[in-house]
């Protein structure tokens, strides 16, 4: 057996798990600490798993179960971070292509295959030729329904996300900047997800809390093992309380800050933003057509851009009810710039309008006042839905406005809406009531309209794009050879249409293929949106002002409750033609819809327009009924008599008065309870008086660790102050100081008096000089440092530069290693 010679130093060695726990933050409940990130990440992989996008996508378990072993593994290693995140880059790569290749069939490699290309190789080519053609989509602007990608970009930013939070928790101990990116996409996966996964929500809340409390108490561990400050192995469940009294103050706001948004001030600041995301929204639904999509219902998916893309996903969940004489279209956008691929709405004006202001719409003839009162069944984003044209409503709104060639009927120029939203917030169980102009017009009417057009109208609704097709202009003139008018000519193009089969499951036309023409001669099925536009270019390319219009078609009248009932799939896209004095018209190319059927207007008779109804202060409620309060009572969308009626606006003062309420106490509650943790920590309750020196000491140790500028356990509280002074040579006077007196305090024979202790006491001889202020207490001395601290951290959180653990076990120039053994003298100093 080998001996130790006398002239030999003993080294100590260490064990293999020492040496790797020296490469983690964490000292304290790793294993524990592992665990439940583990648990963290698998809760938001099964999530996205469960949402169910696509069918089959249950390989995110597996990608975030290979991150989870890498980070892990790089976390425990001694490689820097450049290595650890560039390997992780290359390897999270091939682990995701390599599992993504069993998704691949044989049939759809068999192409590559035939041609002799070995079976890793085709499925190689597959990949890159989606990826291409999912780009050259996403370039050209057009609806892609290919899953295959999307799955793909979902593994890879599980990936780095799951590689980055353990590396983050575990090498550096930033637990936040772990949570909060796996967070936020847990939510937005929970609001848009197909299926219910709120229970993912809440376990991944409850584990998140307790990651936070297991590495909060590491770091408390580490702090009063060197300070010698015993505690109970139990402490853990006190952590645990405070945590969730904490989740309960968290759910209290949630409950509180939500109202916010019905305040009309709120939601000016935030309408940009919104319309923004309802455009990003829309671009994200062309470019991942394939995908289910959740089927809650939505009360607006309508922006200022229509593309006409793949399969029409809508369900029968109801948005609206509306109660009115009568109905056809409750319109949202019309459209005029036809790109090619897509209409937009090119709003020239944008205005604000308070309750019941009157709009200046155009003097159009055979116009009647229609009243409709909408009561929101689901969720809104504050679009207004009313029949053309909308003259005023009983909320604050923000129109689009274009103006007309037209004048009011005093004179003056004249609008039209072309979108409106409420600026107050609507949610569900809301109501409004809109005003409109309605057309009356008649078969004979249309007639006998003028064909002058003015120059406005044409230049703005016969615009066609430059490559418009030659072989669907020649079909337009064909189809009305044998019209006269211009009326005739619609109607021909009408008719013509609904020949065509309705379909909402088509797919989107390819990349360089004209959508009408693929609609009118490759696959002769769509639906609406498809309908209008052939409709609408056929019409502008014969000289006929027209355009598409969005929003919703009449729904399921019920005669009981006399309510229009509006359901997601009443979602429509219908045309809208120009008549000289009498407007835009409606009209129904789409098959699925009823078309329309005017009175002929050959005789009084045949029309509905009497004198007594062209008069704007001609009522157009319901007429009287002994019964009317008995009915109100069973359906709540409908007018309740005048004594017995809380108006809207009633209800929004109420709600914005209590809202405004919360918002000016609970800064003031927040505010008050922020000084009063602050007085109990700084001055204590009356009649208390505090033991300042270990007070301070501890911010002091506090700052530095947040600073990332903790000397080893091995300092004394001299080397410590040295240590920090070095980094914060502005603050080594306070910083000294209060080092002096926590030493004052702590080690010498006979406490302090609380009188003494507040006051400066004279410089050992290893320290620097002891400021003297002029009141000279601790608290000043810290007044003096804090502003300094925050500084520092701000210039180091602005850097980014990460938390190293390893400052804590850096040895300094002159300091001694952990196994030194101090002489007497040493050991009587510190």
């Amino acid at each position: 057996m080998a001996t130790l010679s006398a002239t030999q130093p003993y080294i100590p060695t260490r064990s293999a798990r020492a040496r790797y726990l020296e490469n983690v933050y964490f000292q304290d409940g790793v294993v524990l600490t592992c665990v439940l990130t583990a648990l963290l990440y698998l809760i938001l992989a099964t999530s996205l798993d469960a949402a169910g996008y696509v069918e089959n996508i249950s390989l995110l378990v597996p990608v975030t179960l290979g991150a989870l072993a890498l980070g892990m593994l790089m976390s425990f290693s001694r490689f820097d971070g450049f290595f650890a995140l560039s390997h992780s880059m290359f390897t999270g790569l091939a682990w995701i292509l390599y599992l993504m290749s069993g998704q691949v069939t044989t049939e759809e490699i068999a192409p590559f295959i035939s041609n002799g290309i070995p079976e890793v190789q085709a499925t190689a080519y597959f990949v890159l030729l989606r990826w291409l053609n999912w780009i050259d989509a996403a370039i050209n602007n057009v609806a892609s329904n290919d899953n295959y990608i999307f799955v793909f970009e979902m593994c890879f930013l599980l990936w780095w996300l799951t590689y980055l939070g353990v590396w983050s928790i575990l090498r550096y101990g930033y637990t936040w900047r772990a949570i909060i990116p796996a967070g936020i996409v847990l939510l937005v996966n929970t609001y848009y997800a197909p299926e219910p996964i709120l229970g993912f929500l809440v376990v991944f809340c409850l584990v998140a809390m307790l990651l936070f409390v297991r590495t909060n108490l590491a770091e408390q561990q580490l702090r009063w093992r060197e300070q010698r400050i015993h505690f109970s192995p139990d402490v853990t469940f006190d952590f645990l309380r405070n945590g969730l009294a904490y989740s309960v103050v968290v759910v209290a706001l949630a409950w509180i800050i939500p109202g916010l948004g019905r305040s009309m001030e709120v939601r000016t600041v935030l309408d940009p933003i919104n319309q923004q995301w309802e455009e990003t929204s829309q671009r994200m639904n062309r470019l991942y057509q394939g995908l289910n999509r959740q089927t809650r219902p939505t009360a607006s998916s309508f922006g200022r851009t229509l593309s006409l893309g793949g399969a029409r996903n809508v369900g029968d969940g109801l948005i609206f009810q509306v109660s009115a004489p009568r109905g056809r279209y409750w319109r949202a956008v019309v459209y005029d710039t036809y790109t090619g691929r897509q209409w937009l709405s090119t709003d020239e004006e944008e205005q604000n309008f308070d309750e019941n202001e009157t709009i200046a719409t155009a003097a159009w003839q055979l116009r009647e006042p229609l009243t409709q009162t909408v009561t929101l069944l689901a969720p809104s984003s504050g679009m207004i839905f009313a029949a053309p044209d909308i003259v005023s409503v009983n909320l604050p709104i923000a129109a689009g406005l274009r103006p007309l060639p037209e004048t009011t009927d005093v004179g003056e120029p004249a609008f039209e809406v072309t979108t409106a939203r409420s600026r107050q917030g609507l949610e569900a169980n809301d109501s409004y009531t809109v005003v409109s102009a309605q057309t009356m017009i008649t078969e004979r009417a249309l007639k006998e309209a003028s064909t002058e057009y003015p120059e406005a109208i044409r230049q703005q609704y016969l615009q066609l794009p430059d490559n418009f097709s030659q072989r669907v202009a020649a079909d337009a003139v064909a189809v009305t050879a044998d019209r006269a008018t211009t009326y005739d000519k619609v109607r021909a193009i009408e008719t013509y249409l609904r020949q065509f089969t309705y379909n909402d499951d088509i797919a989107a036309p390819p990349p360089d293929r004209d959508p009408v023409e693929y609609f009118l001669y490759d696959i002769k099925e769509g639906y609406c949106d498809y309908y209008a536009t052939s409709m609408v270019v056929m019409l502008r390319s014969l000289g006929i002002p027209s355009r598409t219009v969005s929003g919703y078609a009449e729904g399921r009248y019920d005669e009981e409750s006399r309510l229009y009932y509006i359901t997601e799939r009443d979602a429509h896209t219908w045309v809208e033609v120009y008549f000289p004095s009498y407007g835009w018209i409606e009209f129904e190319p789409t098959a699925g819809e009823t078309q329309l059927n005017r009175p002929s207007g050959a005789d009084a008779s045949e029309s509905s327009i009497s004198p007594e109804s062209l008069d704007p202060g001609a009522s157009s409620a319901f007429p009287e009924d002994p019964f009317l309060e008995d009915q109100m009572s069973q359906f709540p969308g409908a007018p309740l008599p005048e004594d017995e009626t809380f108006t809207l606006e009633d209800a929004a003062e109420l709600t914005t008065d209590n809202w405004w309420f919360w918002v000016l106490v609970t800064p003031i509650v927040l505010g008050a309870g922020l000084w009063f943790i602050r007085r109990s920590q700084v001055s204590g309750p009356d009649g208390f008086d505090p033991e300042h020196p270990p007070i301070f000491y501890e911010r002091l140790q506090r700052w530095a660790a947040r600073l990332g500028l903790s000397g080893p356990a091995s300092h004394t509280p001299y080397e410590q102050a040295q240590h920090l002074s070095r980094a914060l040579p502005e603050g080594r006077a306070p910083i000294t100081n209060i080092t002096e007196h926590y030493v004052r305090y702590r080690f010498s024979r006979r406490p302090l008096p609380v009188a003494i202790a507040a006051t400066p006491v004279p410089p050992a001889p290893m320290t620097e000089t002891i400021s003297e202020s002029s009141n000279g207490t601790l608290t000043q001395e810290w007044q003096l440092l804090e502003p300094l601290l925050w500084k520092s951290w701000l210039r180091k959180f602005a850097g980014m530069r990460p938390r190293s653990k390893d400052s804590r076990f850096a040895l300094t120039k002159g300091e001694k290693p952990k196994d030194f053994i101090p002489t007497d003298d040493e050991s009587a100093r510190e």
